[in-house]
């Protein structure tokens, strides 16, 4: 049996690179907001923004309550979207707010959301459209800090175009109140 230190180092550099992995996730998972009691005016937003298209949805479709789910998700448990565990108390709120008595149907509605985002272009880019109209919407009522600088979400493979979005908006609001 020879040393070979090169094991050593190889076990070093691994080390090195789940800990930045693992700094990197905990970012990445990090939720953009905590306080639950927002998911209410979330949905009464993502109502009125629904409303005001041209030809206003069936808001109660399994669909647009999908898109709400995965809007949700994003904001208050991004690691449930990559398969982790939802946040706690998250489902019984988002039944409470949609008004469905079996919190297993959210579950049901949530399992193939991150699917229909990644293959069905109306899909996301509505859910696209409403994310960005809804944040904006929450810090323009002053329910969310205006973020300046703010960077693409944390899964940009889900929001492609919403950094020119928020940058755009965001400058919209910023001018708006220069008013």
């Amino acid at each position: 049996m020879e040393l070979d230190f090169n094991k050593i180092i190889r076990l070093k550099k691994i080390r090195i690179e789940k800990s930045e992995l693992s700094e990197e996730e905990n970012t990445l998972t990090a939720p953009i907001l905590r306080d639950k009691s927002l998911i209410h005016e979330i949905y009464k937003i993502f109502v009125e923004v629904l409303n005001e298209r041209g030809c206003p949805p069936n808001i109660d479709s399994v669909t647009q309550r999908k898109k709400f789910i995965f809007i949700i998700l994003y904001l208050f448990s991004p690691s449930s979207l990559a398969g982790g565990k939802m946040t706690a108390g998250l489902r019984e709120e988002m039944s409470r707010v949609l008004g469905i008595q079996s919190k297993s149907t959210i579950s049901d509605n949530c399992a193939d959301v991150v699917f229909l985002y990644q293959n069905y272009g109306d899909f996301s880019g509505d859910i696209e459209y409403l994310y960005t109209e809804i944040v904006n919407l929450l810090k323009v009522k002053g329910l969310i800090k205006l973020m300046l600088g703010f960077n693409a979400p944390a899964f940009p493979q889900f929001f492609p175009n919403i950094q020119k979005n928020l940058s755009f908006h965001t400058f919209l609001l910023l001018s708006s109140f220069g008013s």
